[in-house]
């Protein structure tokens, strides 16, 4: 009984971990991605640069 606890455990742990792996690459090609140039946050003031 035992082990088969231990078992369903691992097994569980490898799926997370496949998880894991999985948006690790993902956030990997993503960042490969190229950027938009977005325009600055904020206000521009009359008079000064």
């Amino acid at each position: 009984m035992e082990i088969e606890k231990i078992k369903k455990k691992l097994d569980n742990q490898d799926k997370n971990m496949e998880i894991v792996f999985r948006y690790l690459d993902e956030l990997l090609e993503k960042k490969d991605e190229p950027k938009l140039e977005k325009p600055p946050i904020g206000y521009k003031l009359k008079g000064k640069s």
